[in-house]
């Protein structure tokens, strides 16, 4: 999947041409094809918007990391609550942040995110580049046994029905719309428990 990464800026285009779009005709997605199969589908109709291969990702899947990503960029405290878990939310207040709210918790994300660029940050484009599910080993392991120790269940493990680490880049805008970045190698875990997916950074 690392020759997704090309066709970012082209996508990225594409979206913004169709940003000018009149309400009743906009595009909801684009599709490129690309060689060796590769399908890739960027899309505004999510929380942010989002470029994914849909060969080895489905839209439920895609909506789940935009609202991850749109709660953060929108101090959206319930819509973040909703994208994690209890525990992991309860953990960041009280080790990670020392907050005593969710709202608190999801400014001071917020703000650790702006600290880069700055408080008007949004994220233009948020591309998917590569997926691991490898759980015996990396990233998904340590995550996985990490999430072990948090929900205080020895079997949480054996609770994942699906486990991701997605590897992806982010495009942001910020200072107004007059400065554009892209941070490549963030990573999120996805992971499906009872039928709904949640996300951990």
């Amino acid at each position: 999947m690392r020759h997704m990464k090309r066709t970012a800026l082209l996508c990225a285009a594409m979206l913004l041409v169709c940003t000018g779009c009149s309400e009743k005709a906009k595009i909801d997605y684009t599709e490129e094809e690309l060689p060796y199969g590769a399908t890739m589908r960027s899309s505004s109709s999510f929380a942010v918007p989002m470029t994914y291969d849909r060969r080895f990702l489905n839209e439920e899947q895609v909506g789940a990391v935009a609202n991850f990503f749109g709660a953060i960029q929108n101090c959206d405290a319930e819509l973040y609550q909703s994208s994690t878990f209890d525990y992991y939310v309860s953990y960041q207040m009280q080790d990670a942040y020392g907050k005593e709210t969710p709202e608190e918790l999801i400014q001071a994300i917020h703000d650790n995110v702006a600290s880069r660029y700055s408080d008007d940050f949004t994220f233009k484009m948020i591309l998917i580049n590569e997926l691991d599910q490898n759980r015996s080993a990396g990233a998904l392991s340590q995550g996985l046994d990490f999430m072990r120790q948090l929900s205080g269940d020895d079997k949480f493990a054996d609770t994942v029905e699906e486990a991701y680490d997605l590897a992806l880049e982010w495009d942001v805008i910020y200072d107004g719309g007059a400065k554009y970045e892209v941070a490549e190698n963030q990573h999120i875990l996805l992971l499906r428990v009872d039928g709904k997916y949640y996300c951990v950074m």
